[in-house]
């Protein structure tokens, strides 16, 4: 009988849940499955009754004069001796290769016998980290990825991809706009590099089938970090958040000077709304920040919502969403409640917050924010679709700005290039009239001098 059919036997998990069990390859994707109906201690617990080998005293550990760093992609690790006994921690007794792997690594100890004890797969991996930490190894993985975000930083790279493969690690980074190759080296750096990056992020490093996101602090930068499980490991991609940089001014980042003056006399309205749009990495956010850099915040309470903060800004109340703490939308009806001027909402994404973002332009707040949309049309089809009445929004639509970043011509960098649509009475009533797209782009085409992106480009 297998342990998970004692499991079943013992009626510590289900039929259904078996039969799935049994389409996992190996042990430690099965394992993995039943933490989440099982707590890890008490299947240590249920192991040990299995497989008749007592639990490990975890107060007893000790080190060993052994490389730890064998011990890395193994579910055991040498925990203590005792009355000339070595015994070995181990969450999976029946892995014989892992056993013989283990003898091997061990032989230069001194002991006569050589015992087992269970342990969670989580103290192990934690006892691990803990050696590996204070090791020359660890010290070398470490200056590894710090030099790797001191190179990330020099090149002004705004991601940092780390892409476990078969038999390799490849290292790439973003750099305007494009992911460029940085370094590719073994695989067997890999556990060590992503534990050193997760307690860096105070992420939890058992835990490798679910995405994960957490973020750290290193010269002065905020680095976000996210993980993502993958065939070979888990993908990880660091995204820079230079929130000490200095903030770009409106006219510097590439709108033509009629666009920015236009742009720095909306910033003086009481309120509206103020839609940007396109694709992550388009530098909606730098616009933002440029906008409400104009605007007099000695005078205006100025609030944000932001997910995450990627600029500090002097005088300005910021709030960074705290996943099941605060999100949008409760963080919008409290900023309500904070007398706000104006309201920066960092993303409209379903459709209470896109209701409520409306709702607050019309009670005399400028709110800004961003919505996924191609264009500036399809932010108004954007906002139908989230059931926002179309009279809600012709009434508070101060303006919609669609843009992207393109490579210069001398390659020194990227500049922004941008559509924005300023709407008149007419348009507003096209708007409550439901008109088409066609109706739409026709109208401010001809009357308000919008130009698509495309052409917008033609004379970057």
């Amino acid at each position: 009988m297998s342990f998970f059919s004692y499991l079943l036997e013992q009626k510590k998990i289900t039929q259904d849940i078996y039969s799935i069990l049994l389409n996992k390859k190996s042990f430690n994707e099965r394992y993995d499955m039943v933490l989440d109906y099982i707590y890890e201690e008490t299947l240590c617990q249920l192991l040990s009754q299995y497989s008749n080998i007592p639990l490990i005293d975890c107060e007893q550990f000790q080190i060993i004069d052994v490389n730890y760093h064998y011990f890395d992609n193994l579910p055991s690790i040498p925990w203590c001796i005792k009355s000339e006994i070595l015994y070995i921690a181990t969450y999976n007794p029946e892995d014989i290769e892992a056993k013989d792997r283990v003898e091997y690594y061990v032989q230069s100890v001194k002991y006569t016998t050589l015992k087992y004890g269970i342990a969670s797969k989580t103290k192990i991996q934690q006892k691990l980290l803990q050696i590996n930490t204070n090791s020359k190894k660890s010290h070398d993985i470490k200056q590894d990825y710090l030099t790797i975000l001191n190179d990330a930083l020099k090149n002004n790279a705004s991601d940092i991809h780390i892409t476990p493969y078969a038999n390799a690690l490849n290292i790439m980074l973003r750099i305007d706009g494009d992911l460029r190759d940085y370094k590719e080296v073994s695989i067997e750096y890999y556990n060590t590099l992503a534990i050193a990056l997760k307690v860096k992020a105070k992420l939890d490093i058992a835990e490798n089938r679910r995405p994960q996101s957490g973020q750290f602090r290193y010269n002065s930068v905020e680095f976000r970090l996210s993980t993502h499980p993958t065939a070979y490991g888990e993908n990880i991609v660091i995204r820079a958040l230079n929130k000490d940089k200095q903030l770009i001014s409106i006219e510097s980042l590439g709108f033509k000077p009629s666009d920015a003056m236009y742009l720095k006399n909306i910033t003086k309205r009481k309120q509206g709304l103020i839609i940007f749009c396109g694709p992550t990495g388009s530098g909606k956010s730098t616009s933002i920040y440029a906008l409400i850099e104009l605007m007099d915040k000695k005078t205006r309470n100025i609030m944000t919502l932001e997910d995450p903060i990627e600029y500090n800004m002097q005088s300005v109340r910021q709030t960074e969403i705290i996943p099941g703490i605060i999100d949008f939308v409760t963080g919008i009806r409290s900023i309500l409640r904070q007398d706000p001027d104006v309201i920066l909402i960092g993303e409209i994404r379903d459709e209470e917050t896109a209701q409520m973002a409306v709702r607050a332009s019309m009670t005399g707040h400028l709110v800004l924010t961003t919505i996924h949309a191609n264009d500036c049309l399809g932010a108004i089809s954007r906002l139908k679709h989230f059931n926002v009445p179309p009279s809600f929004t012709a009434e508070n639509l101060t303006a919609i700005i669609s843009q992207r970043l393109i490579k210069n011509t001398d390659c020194s960098g990227r500049t922004a290039i941008a559509e924005i649509l300023k709407p008149d009475i007419q348009f507003r009533d096209l708007i409550s009239e439901e008109a088409s797209r066609h109706e739409l782009l026709k109208y401010a085409t001809e009357n308000l001098g919008y130009v698509p992106l495309d052409q917008s480009a033609l004379y970057a």
